[in-house]
């Protein structure tokens, strides 16, 4: 029975003389080292290990011989009859004769050199992943912790390089990063992480990191299973996304700044052609819709060209500006005012009754429109005006700025006495010039 044990053992057997000569072997070990039985007896074990494990090998035995230990079992390297280094974990045991001296060895070697092989994968892909773990710690908290955040397994760099804190109040308590977090946010981020059972999450978040900078950052979490269906594990990673949010507000603003370009006229500030346009036709729908007219004014000055020959384009643009800032004094938050070409002007009196639009036309008859130069000069600007409330026989914007506009120079040049604006309700169209000296 024994002797069939020896034989038939699912791992390799030898005896093992002192001097290290295999004195009798198995199949399995022939198998494992690439040998017969023959040629293996002819070896001795030194030669057949690989030169850096030898050593530990041979302490070992001296340590054996010693009487210090009865065993010992260690991984090894052997080198097989091919030349290749294979992997294997040897047991020895030392036998003894009647009168206590050494005799032989027992060798036992299991072959673990698949799963050595496997672990060194593994290693390898661990120091990988460590390595791409840590190249993103500038920016990437990473953790690992139990489904009901009991306890922390992992952490990187990453915590303490975003929140500047050190990692150790996490292992004390996994969830200790929200009090960290912005407090308008806070009550947001406990939502998410107070749940039973804790769900995947996708959320973003504000918190003060330890010189008390406001940071954003992207925290997303995933579940990890196991074979039964089992939550084992919680995998939390938060992106640093400040810069981000800081370029996207950068943009945001260019676009908003760029969108109101598209708007404004360069030179006075008021809204383009376009945009007035655009400003005219919501009103009308609005008005369309059953609610209180509006009184549209076209406005144009007069021999604006005589200021451009007389003192050059610059004070003809210094003009411009002047006129449009001083009427747009004159009117009500609601009204609208835009410029729809060279000299020519839209005033949108929004909503107005007959007292609202009588004091807009009050009010521009008691302003001075005169603009001073820097040498003291003096330059009267003079406008004519022509207003057209709308009604439900006016279709289309356009329409509507031809009529105020045909109004305007139907009496273009005349001055309208102030009894006369009071009697703007009794006619649809009228035209008043202003001119003030």
């Amino acid at each position: 029975m024994f002797e069939k044990t020896f034989l038939y053992c699912a791992v390799g057997l030898a005896h093992v003389g002192l001097d290290g000569g295999f004195i009798r072997v198995n199949e399995k070990l022939c198998q494992f080292l690439g040998y017969t039985k023959e040629a293996l007896t002819q070896l001795s074990f030194q030669e057949l290990t690989a030169p850096q494990c030898l050593q530990e090998d041979l302490v070992q035995l001296e340590r054996l011989l010693k009487g210090e230990i009865e065993n010992y079992a260690i991984e090894k390297q052997y080198v097989r009859s091919d030349s290749v280094l294979v992997w294997g974990r040897l047991t020895v045991s030392l036998v003894r004769d009647e009168s206590g001296q050494p005799e032989y060895f027992i060798s036992v070697v299991e072959d673990i050199d698949d799963k050595k092989r496997i672990e060194t994968e593994l290693f390898k892909v661990d120091a990988l992943f460590s390595k791409i773990v840590s190249a993103f710690s500038d920016r990437t908290f990473i953790w690992v912790a139990t489904p009901t955040l009991e306890k922390l397994h992992y952490v990187n760099d990453g915590y303490a390089n975003i929140y500047g804190r050190n990692e150790y109040e996490l292992y004390c308590s996994p969830v200790a990063f929200i009090d960290h977090v912005f407090e308008e946010d806070r009550a947001r981020v406990l939502k998410v992480f107070n749940k039973r059972p804790l769900q995947n999450w996708d959320i973003q978040y504000r918190i003060v990191d330890a010189s008390g900078n406001i940071k954003h950052l992207h925290d997303r979490g995933s579940l990890i299973y196991d074979s039964s269906e089992q939550q084992t594990l919680i995998l939390g990673t938060a992106d640093d996304i400040t810069k981000e949010k800081a370029q996207q507000h950068a943009l945001m603003s260019a676009v908003a700044k760029l969108e109101m370009l598209s708007k404004t006229d360069a030179l006075t500030g008021l809204a383009n052609r376009r945009e007035i346009l655009c400003q005219l036709g919501n009103e009308i729908s609005r008005m369309e819709r059953g609610q209180k007219v509006s009184t549209l004014v076209f406005v144009d000055l007069n021999n604006f060209k005589t200021i451009n020959d007389d003192y050059g384009h610059k004070v003809g643009d210094l003009a411009l500006s002047f006129f449009a800032k001083t009427m747009e004094s004159l009117l009500r938050d609601s009204d609208r005012f835009g410029r729809i070409g060279g000299d020519e002007f839209v005033v949108l009196l929004y909503g107005t009754d007959e007292r609202e639009t009588e004091a807009f036309f009050e009010r521009v008859e008691k302003n001075e429109f005169c603009l001073t130069l820097d040498c003291g000069k003096t330059i009267p600007i003079s406008f004519s005006l022509g207003w057209v409330e709308w009604d439900h026989g006016i279709s289309s914007v356009q329409e509507w700025l031809d009529l105020a506009d045909e109004a305007m120079y139907s009496k273009k040049g005349s001055i309208i006495a102030t009894k006369k604006w009071k009697m703007w309700a009794r006619v649809k169209a009228h035209l008043v010039c202003l001119h003030n000296v």
